[in-house]
């Protein structure tokens, strides 16, 4: 009996279905992804040589040319318990998503009592109010009572018992679950001030730092050019 043979063709692969799931990929990140907030205040840090990278959980305070100060926390889970207890020392509160509105407004440079304003605003009217604000209050003098009721104090105190418990209940699940957990992802505080601020301003900040018991910082730089040789 005679074979019978089969025709020759080359082999073929339907690719709609990754067609399919690329775009289904696509429309995912765009509707999770969420934008980073426009920056309220334009701060150009002296240049030095140092290559270290701006830690990715961070207690930001930011000086502007007018000696301005913003403050901004990269961890929301931080922000949130932070915000929440300085409403509180003001008797005041936010919840829900007036709330997750201040906390995803990005550095926020006014007093406490003006919290509840600036998360009723509209993201085109945040502009032109952080114009307006005199920045976070601090007191410049050496008195410690002073220091510690000014609420640049307030944040940072707030701010290094929040990392702690975040971290604590971080690595807590992190055993639950027999995962691997990266103990450096510790929230870190820095300093970002403009080349033309006195450093004598930035002295006052560091004093803040060292009332609140935070005894590591950063300076934030920019990266000096490298000279051709």
């Amino acid at each position: 009996m005679p074979k019978v043979k089969m025709p020759k063709s080359s082999p073929s692969l339907d690719m709609t279905p990754m067609v399919d799931l690329a775009f289904l990929l696509v429309t995912f990140f765009m509707l999770t992804s969420s934008f980073k907030a426009p920056e309220p205040v334009m701060v150009d840090p002296p240049a030095s040589t140092t290559e270290a990278e701006i830690p990715k959980q961070v207690f930001l305070v930011a000086i502007d040319p007018s000696g301005r100060v913003f403050v901004d926390i990269t961890n929301n889970a931080v922000k949130t318990q932070v915000l929440t207890k300085l409403l509180a020392t003001k008797k005041l509160g936010l919840e829900g998503q007036d709330l997750n509105k201040l906390v995803g407004a990005g550095p926020l440079g006014m007093s406490i009592k003006q919290f509840p304003e600036y998360a009723a605003l509209e993201s085109s009217e945040r502009e032109a109010f952080n114009q307006s604000v005199r920045g976070i209050p601090y007191d410049t003098t050496s008195d410690v009572a002073k220091i510690k009721a000014s609420e640049l104090y307030l944040w940072a105190y707030h701010a290094r018992l929040e990392a702690h418990n975040d971290f604590n209940a971080r690595e807590a699940e992190a055993k639950k679950r027999n995962l691997d957990f990266d103990k450096s992802q510790y929230m870190q505080f820095a300093i970002k001030a403009d080349f033309d601020v006195p450093y004598t301003l930035v002295e006052k900040v560091i004093n803040v730092f060292r009332q609140a018991q935070v005894k590591q910082f950063q300076m934030i730089t920019d990266l000096e050019d490298t000279p051709e040789i």
